[in-house]
């Protein structure tokens, strides 16, 4: 992310956007409410990845223009690190499939109130899944920190997410867009 921020903003000085960007970050993180440990919630790291993008806007929001925000999440939807996030998952395995069944139960209790609320379907035999977000945590943190203008820049790295657990997202809705749901439809890409 620095590397693509110092080629689009040779001035900036990058030593002192990273130390803004970092302190931002950990003050976010600490600003967001709990939402349950990362073996317990499927989303616990899309908490972290929300803050860490809303973070960097934040640490100079004078330079860091919509398109040098789109570019920084174009650079880590492309990184190797999110790639390796990925690699080896697939969207259709039980055990991904059973991760979305408990969740959306899980969701359902409102344990956390800063959590995501969802529906979960699937057809195996397609292969698809259907996701309807109610809620997004995501969204709730852009709320408190009034970023909401960024959400829809952010939504898009569910595309590549998807794509590196080999599926294909169609979704015509976000909440990150004011929409009344994320309605995610997850199918296998055509070979």
């Amino acid at each position: 992310v620095y590397k693509y921020t110092k080629e689009v903003l040779p001035d900036l000085d990058i030593k002192e956007f990273k130390k803004k960007h970092k302190e931002e970050y950990k003050q976010m993180i600490n600003r967001a409410s709990y939402i349950g440990s990362m073996s317990e919630n499927m989303f616990s790291p899309v908490v972290y990845l929300g803050c860490y993008g809303f973070s960097y806007y934040k640490a100079d929001p004078d330079k860091i223009t919509m398109d040098i925000f789109d570019g920084m999440i174009d650079s880590i939807c492309k990184s190797d690190t999110m790639k390796n996030i990925y690699k080896g998952k697939d969207c259709f395995s039980k055990k991904e499939i059973d991760k979305y069944v408990k969740g959306s139960v899980r969701s359902k209790e409102r344990k956390y109130k800063d959590d995501w609320v969802f529906d979960f379907s699937c057809d195996l035999s397609v292969p698809e899944y259907f996701v309807t977000h109610r809620e997004c945590g995501v969204c709730k943190i852009a709320q408190k920190e009034n970023l909401m203008f960024l959400m829809p820049h952010v939504c898009v790295m569910d595309f590549a997410t998807t794509e590196y657990k080999g599926g294909k997202l169609l979704r015509t809705k976000t909440l990150g867009n004011g929409d009344d749901c994320c309605d995610f439809h997850v199918v296998k890409p055509e070979a």
